[in-house]
């Protein structure tokens, strides 16, 4: 009697088991929305500020700068998406933004700062910004045949604005009776949806000037998975993005402004000050703009059933492809998730993605009807830099459906 009960409780836990993994393992409609965020440099950690006695030492940062000077990455990408899963057929509809911002600035700069210059002698510090910024409707349409299962997502994007490598130069000078004399010069190359345009010593927005370039502005590209399922517990991806019709923004900007300093290297507050009024010189002129170029092939192995996963795999992006200034880099992925019956998942990875290397640790809490999807990571340009917290990262993201 005592082995026929504890037989029944054991199938009975197995069948709860199996509802509780179909019942959270896929809902048949859902909306989700979020957003991700990553911020890092090249130079500082974390460490260098959150101290009890905060010391900067700009010869030890100046030695620390790497050759091709300090930078900065941030990145934003908001989404609200729509999926439908009937049988072996997913149907999905999402919207977003993809935003991407670099900044440099010379080494020359911080030799400047720890090191000082000789008399005379004048520095040249080069500084350039890099922004894209798309906003995209995507479709997608996934179905299954046999072992092979299929996604395509097709989409539509409009580059909203795009600098390009362009920023200005800071000229640094000490005279022979004590003066610094500083100029900081910017001359920026602007395309947008916009014309711009200087109103009071600031730059502005003309909003007329939209008319139909959002429309005509369109390009599309197309993105997919195959996965190929070798056993119950062994799959192979193959992913890509693909351009087919380049974005176009109509409306160049040509922006230059200035400011001038001249001090007393014993008085820097009674500083002689010279600003430029900023000008907008804006041309009949088109730039033609991609979003990045994505391939790769990932393998995902399950281990003791469902309740541990892993991905590893490698893969290439093109930043700009097709464009002028386009630029190929490695991309990689390793990653192990702890999988409780899909309620409850823990994820901890490394990878090199969009030129950041990123370590992170996401978890999922499913309860059907909800899901939450939050996660945080170190990173940073620079492999060293991404394990002394050089920049973070975040994502959160909400699901609702049944």
């Amino acid at each position: 009697m005592k082995k026929l009960v504890v037989s029944i409780f054991a199938l009975s836990v197995l069948c709860a088991t199996s509802f509780a993994k179909g019942f959270f393992e896929k809902r048949f409609f859902e909306m989700k929305t979020g957003v991700s965020v990553d911020f890092s440099n090249n130079l500082f950690s974390c460490n260098d500020f959150f101290q009890r006695d905060l010391v900067i030492d700009l010869r030890k940062i100046s030695d620390e700068c790497p050759e091709k000077g300090f930078g900065i990455r941030a990145d934003v990408n908001p989404l609200i998406e729509l999926n439908l899963n009937v049988l072996n057929i997913q149907l999905g509809l999402s919207t977003g933004m993809d935003i991407y911002e670099k900044f440099e600035i010379g080494k020359d700069l911080f030799d400047f700062l720890g090191k000082g210059n000789s008399i005379g002698q004048t520095l040249d510090i080069n500084f350039k910004n890099s922004t894209d910024i798309f906003y995209y409707t995507e479709a997608k349409v996934g179905f299954s045949l046999g072992k092979l299962k299929f996604l395509a997502k097709p989409a539509m994007f409009i580059p909203l604005l795009s600098i390009q490598n362009s920023g200005g130069n800071i000229t640094v000078l000490n005279t022979s009776d004590g003066l610094l004399d500083v100029n900081m010069n910017v001359n920026m190359d602007i395309y947008s949806v916009y014309s711009l345009k200087s109103v009071d010593g600031n730059i502005g927005v003309d909003t007329d000037s939209l008319k139909g370039s959002l429309i005509s502005g369109c390009g599309f590209d197309v993105g997919g998975t195959v996965t190929y399922q070798w056993s119950d517990s062994f799959a192979l991806d193959a992913v890509c993005r693909f351009p087919l019709i380049p974005g176009r923004l109509y409306n160049k900007a040509s922006v230059s402004g200035g400011t001038s300093y001249k001090m007393n290297i014993m008085d820097f507050e009674n500083s002689e000050k010279k600003t430029k009024e900023p000008t907008v010189t804006n041309e009949d002129s088109f730039l033609a703009l991609n979003r990045p170029l994505k391939i790769g092939v990932y393998a995902n192995k399950n281990l003791l059933g469902t309740l541990f996963t892993a991905r590893a795999g490698l893969g290439l992006g093109i930043q700009r492809p097709f464009c002028d200034g386009a630029f190929a880099y490695p991309e990689y992925y390793l990653g192990i998730g702890l999988n409780l019956l899909n309620i409850v998942k823990v994820g901890l990875s490394t990878e090199y993605r969009d030129q950041l290397f990123i370590h992170q640790i996401g978890t999922t809490l499913n309860v059907r009807v909800l899901q939450l999807d939050i996660g945080v990571s170190s990173q940073s340009a620079t492999f060293k830099k991404s394990f002394e917290v050089a920049g973070v990262g975040a994502y959160a993201y909400i699901t609702m459906g049944f």
